[in-house]
C-alpha cells in the first residue's frame, strides 16, 4: 500500500506543482508549468555569437511561450541586434546633463544586483529582482522588477510585469526617442512569423504608428504554421495614460512613456509602470459583442422594458450584416477578466438597476473600460448600478425621471459620428424624453432636444438652465482608453426596426469596437 501511495504521488498530474523554476543555463532562470516551459529571465549578460560586443545585456525575458509551445519573442534579431524579448528600455537617459542610451546600450547598462523573491506556487509563480543602471561603474538608477505568471486558461496566460525605479545620481531623467517618433518603455520584439496582423484598443488591423494612445495593442501571427498570439495592456494607474505606442509589423510592440517630453525620476519615491501581458495559442478571435440585459432589484420589482428581445435580436441581424459576432446574456458571471477579452464591445440593452452582484465584478467591468473597451449603452442602460458613481460619470449620466411618452424633434448636433452620419438634421420621435442628473461635463453631445418643447408637469424638476435648450439625448465618452456611447432613445420594441435607431446602434457599436471612426 506504501508503495501504492508513493506511486500515486509521484504520478498524478493533479497532484504535480503547477509550476517551478529551475536553472536554465549560465545567468538564466526558467518557468515551466507543469513541466512545459513558460519564459526564460536572463539576469546573466547575454551575447549571441556573430553580434557586436557592445550588444551584450541583461535583465529582461526571452524566450517567451504561449500555452502551446509556440517561441513568441525573439533575441538579437539581424535588424535590431538591441531588441531583446520583453524588455523595458529608453534610448533618452539624462544624468548630470549627459545624454545615455539604454536602448541601445550607449554608455549606460543594467546589471543584475540580487534576488528578491522567487516562488513556485499552484495559483502562480513570481520572480523579483533588484536591477542597477550603470555609468561605468557608477549606478545611477535603482530598478525593481516583478514578474507574475498565471496558469494558462482556454488557450491563454497572462503575465503581470510591475517595474519600479528610483533615482541614485543627481538630475536623472527619462524620454523616448528625440526624433519625432518618442519610442522606448515597455516592450515584446515577436519571433520571425507570416501574416501579420496589429489590433489595438483603438483599432483592428492598425497600421504601423508613433505615439498613438492606446490601452492595448497585441501582435497576431504565424509561427512555423502555428497561430498565436500577445497583448500587453497597460495598467490605469502607469504614468501617462493611456501611453503613446510603437506599432510595427516586422514585429515590435512598444508602450511609450514618457514619450517626447522627459520626465525625472525622484530619489525618495519610486516610478511605478505595470503591465499584463496576455499570451495566446491559436488564431485571432472574431470580432465580438456581448449584450447585456440584466434587470434586477433586491426585494423585487423595478421596470423591464419588453424591447430587451427586439434590441437583441436587431444587434444579431447588425452583427451578421456588419461581420461581428453577438453574444447574449444577463448573467452577471459574464464579468470576468478572461471573458471580456473576447469582446470588442459590451452592450448595456436597456438594462435596469442592479447590473452586477459584487464588487468583484464592477472590478472587472471598471479594468475592461479603462483599458481600452467599448461600452454601448441604449436606453435604460443610465438606470443602471444607481449607487455607483463610476458607472455614471462613464455612461454619461445617471437616469432621474422621465415625462410621458410623446413626440419631440431630435436635432443632430454632430452628423460626422458613425452613429449619426446619413440622419437628417432634424427629425421626429416618439419616446420616452430622458433626464439624466449628474451628466459628465466631458460628454460629447450627438443628439439633443429642446426641453422647453415638451408636456412636462414636473418640469421645474430638471431646470433646462443645467442645458439650456439642448438637452443631450446620446453622446460620446472617453473614460481612460476606452470608448462609450449612449443613446437614451429606444423605448418600445418597434423602434428597433427603424432605421433612425438602428443606424445609432450600429455606428455606436462600431465605433465603441474601433472598426469606424
Amino acid at each position: 500500500m506504501r508503495k501504492c501511495l508513493v506511486a500515486l504521488f509521484a504520478c498524478s498530474p493533479a497532484l504535480l506543482a503547477q509550476f517551478a523554476w529551475r536553472e536554465a543555463g549560465p545567468g538564466s532562470s526558467e518557468l515551466t508549468d507543469k513541466g512545459a516551459p513558460v519564459l526564460v529571465y536572463n539576469f546573466g549578460t547575454m551575447l549571441k555569437p556573430g553580434v557586436p560586443a557592445d550588444r551584450a545585456r541583461c535583465c529582461y525575458v526571452h524566450p517567451v511561450y504561449t500555452p502551446d509551445g509556440v517561441v513568441i519573442t525573439d533575441d538579437f534579431p539581424a535588424d535590431h541586434f538591441h531588441h531583446r524579448g520583453i524588455s523595458w528600455m529608453w534610448p533618452t537617459v539624462a544624468v548630470d546633463g549627459k545624454i545615455y542610451d539604454l536602448w541601445t546600450i550607449k554608455g549606460i547598462l543594467a546589471r543584475f544586483e540580487k534576488l528578491e523573491r522567487k516562488e513556485a506556487g499552484p495559483e502562480s509563480a513570481v520572480i523579483a529582482v533588484q536591477n542597477g543602471w550603470y555609468v561605468g561603474d557608477r549606478k545611477v538608477v535603482e530598478e525593481h522588477v516583478e514578474i507574475v505568471a498565471h496558469p494558462a486558461s482556454g488557450g491563454s496566460r497572462e503575465l503581470e510585469f510591475t517595474l519600479r525605479m528610483r533615482a541614485v545620481a543627481d538630475r536623472v531623467t527619462l524620454a523616448g526617442s528625440q526624433d519625432a517618433k518618442g519610442y522606448g518603455g515597455f516592450n515584446i520584439r515577436f519571433a520571425p512569423r507570416t501574416g501579420t496582423i496589429i489590433d489595438t484598443s483603438e483599432k483592428r488591423d492598425a497600421p504601423d504608428s508613433d505615439l498613438r494612445p492606446n490601452g492595448w495593442a497585441e501582435l497576431w501571427g504565424e509561427y512555423n504554421g502555428k497561430p498565436a498570439g500577445a497583448r500587453i495592456t497597460v495598467d490605469p494607474s502607469t504614468p501617462g495614460y493611456p501611453n503613446g505606442w510603437c506599432l510595427r509589423h516586422y514585429g515590435f510592440l512598444g508602450a511609450d512613456y514618457p514619450g517626447l517630453k522627459p520626465v525625472a525620476l525622484a530619489h525618495d519615491r519610486d516610478m511605478v509602470m505595470k503591465y499584463r501581458v496576455l499570451l495566446t495559442s491559436g488564431a485571432r478571435p472574431p470580432l465580438k459583442a456581448l449584450v447585456y440585459t440584466r434587470n434586477f432589484v433586491t426585494g423585487g420589482g423595478g421596470y423591464v422594458h419588453d424591447n430587451i428581445a427586439s434590441a437583441v435580436e436587431a444587434i444579431r441581424k447588425m452583427g451578421a450584416a456588419n461581420g461581428f459576432a453577438v453574444d447574449a446574456s444577463e448573467d452577471p458571471t459574464v464579468f470576468t477578466d478572461a471573458n471580456l477579452r473576447q469582446y470588442g464591445a459590451v452592450v448595456f440593452a436597456s438594462s435596469n438597476n442592479e447590473a452586477f452582484t459584487n464588487d468583484a465584478q464592477r472590478d472587472v467591468f471598471r479594468r475592461y473600460v479603462e483599458s481600452g473597451g467599448g461600452l454601448v449603452g441604449i436606453h435604460s442602460a443610465t438606470g443602471s448600478e444607481r449607487n455607483w458613481p463610476w458607472f455614471w460619470s462613464t455612461m454619461g449620466g445617471k437616469f432621474q425621471r422621465h415625462p410621458k411618452l410623446q413626440k419631440f424633434t431630435v436635432t443632430v448636433a454632430d452628423s460626422t459620428h458613425p452613429a449619426t452620419r446619413g440622419l437628417p438634421a432634424t427629425f421626429e420621435w416618439e419616446d420616452e424624453c430622458y433626464f439624466h442628473e449628474f451628466l459628465n461635463p466631458d460628454l460629447h453631445s450627438l443628439l439633443t432636444m429642446d426641453p422647453a418643447t415638451l408636456d412636462d408637469p414636473a418640469r421645474a424638476v430638471h431646470p433646462a438652465a443645467l442645458f439650456g435648450h439642448a438637452m443631450p439625448l446620446a453622446w460620446t465618452l472617453r473614460p481612460g482608453a476606452g470608448r462609450v456611447f449612449y443613446t437614451a432613445l429606444g423605448h418600445k420594441k418597434e423602434h428597433y426596426s427603424n432605421p433612425l435607431l438602428a443606424g445609432q446602434i450600429l455606428g455606436g457599436i462600431l465605433w465603441a469596437m474601433g472598426e469606424k471612426e
